[in-house]
């Protein structure tokens, strides 16, 4: 894949750009604003077969895309995130990222600690190993590149449960069974600080993978979560090893303009360390969306994600007491 970047790099074609640039001034002089209640648009149909065709990559092969030469040269940030939104309505619903209650959030360097088990990742500029997302779909815009550094990474995890399943099958089983992780003070009330989930699963033929390895040794701050294991720290150990081998991730730079979707089931993702240098740094405005493709969950996801069936309204981020009543019904029926 990274020699031949057409299986993955699309371009927008310059009538989806038209057509949702006009339709996102519209949105704005109408006095709209990014909102979970938004209903689908109408009336954009190149933007809409686009969409189509991105969600069809998500739900079956490679998992993820690069959109190139989306709109962001708009004198008013504002039409850039609109245009951004509208896509994201045609391509699923949205979900809050954080318990502030972002729509659109701002992946820049904020100084965030990510050592620190209340400070987010995408608030820093320190690398991040590969990792998922608590949601379906991964939405993350280019809107200014880092000087240096900043290097995106995508690794397929079914990929590396198939090197382990060949090299390692003892370990294997062992990412079948739960891992605790931390929820970073994320929870709901009445939950407990920390969930169960395994990093692979399999439900009638759907394939998960949920890996966070800060968040796993996270959870032993908490006195009542499981002891992680010695064959849980082994296996993690060597799971670590075959996502840094050679050859095994796609590398890329995230240009200016350029939209990356990751299906966050079968995709891990990762980020080098970058360096902004002053002035008006890296920025990337990322969009979680729960997905109509997305697959069925096992049971110990349902205290994370709010439901498991697959194709469900599910995932984010809320702050306490905001789990939308919609949580559970297929995404094919709202909007």
């Amino acid at each position: 894949m990274a020699e031949d970047e057409q299986q993955w790099r699309i371009p927008m074609p310059p009538g989806v750009a038209a057509e949702l640039t006009r339709a996102a001034r519209s949105a704005l002089a109408a006095g709209d604003r990014l909102d979970l209640a938004a209903p689908r648009p109408r009336g954009l149909d190149l933007t809409e077969a686009f969409a189509a065709g991105l969600g069809r990559r998500l739900a079956g092969s490679p998992g993820f895309a690069v959109v190139e030469d989306f709109p962001v040269d708009a004198e008013d940030p504002r039409e850039t995130e609109m245009a951004y939104w509208l896509l994201g309505l045609l391509l699923g619903r949205p979900v809050t990222q954080s318990r502030k209650a972002d729509l659109l959030g701002r992946v820049e360097d904020r100084g965030a600690d990510i050592a620190s088990p209340v400070q987010r990742g995408y608030e820093s500029s320190a690398a991040l190993p590969f990792h998922v997302d608590r949601t379906d779909v991964i939405g993350l815009l280019c809107v200014r590149p880092a000087p240096s550094g900043g290097l995106s990474r995508l690794v397929s995890s079914k990929a590396v449960h198939d090197v382990l399943l060949h090299e390692r099958p003892d370990l294997l089983e062992e990412l079948y069974r739960p891992f605790p992780n931390d929820r970073r003070g994320e929870e709901q009330p009445g939950q407990d600080p920390w969930s169960s989930i395994p990093v692979f699963s399999r439900v009638d033929g759907s394939f998960a993978t949920r890996y966070l390895r800060r968040f796993i040794e996270g959870s032993q701050r908490h006195a009542a979560a499981p002891r992680l294991t010695a064959g849980q720290l082994e296996a993690m150990a060597v799971l670590d090893q075959v996502l840094d081998r050679p050859g095994v991730s796609l590398d890329m730079e995230l240009r200016r303009g350029d939209l990356q979707l990751i299906n966050n089931f079968h995709i891990l993702h990762a980020r080098t360390a970058f360096a902004d240098g002053g002035g008006r740094g890296r920025l990337l405005l990322r969009l979680w969306l729960a997905f109509a493709g997305s697959p069925e969950l096992p049971e110990h996801y349902a205290s994370l994600y709010g439901a498991v069936a697959a194709g469900s309204y599910r995932g984010g981020v809320w702050a306490p007491g905001t789990v939308p009543a919609d949580f559970g019904r297929p995404v094919s029926e709202l909007g």
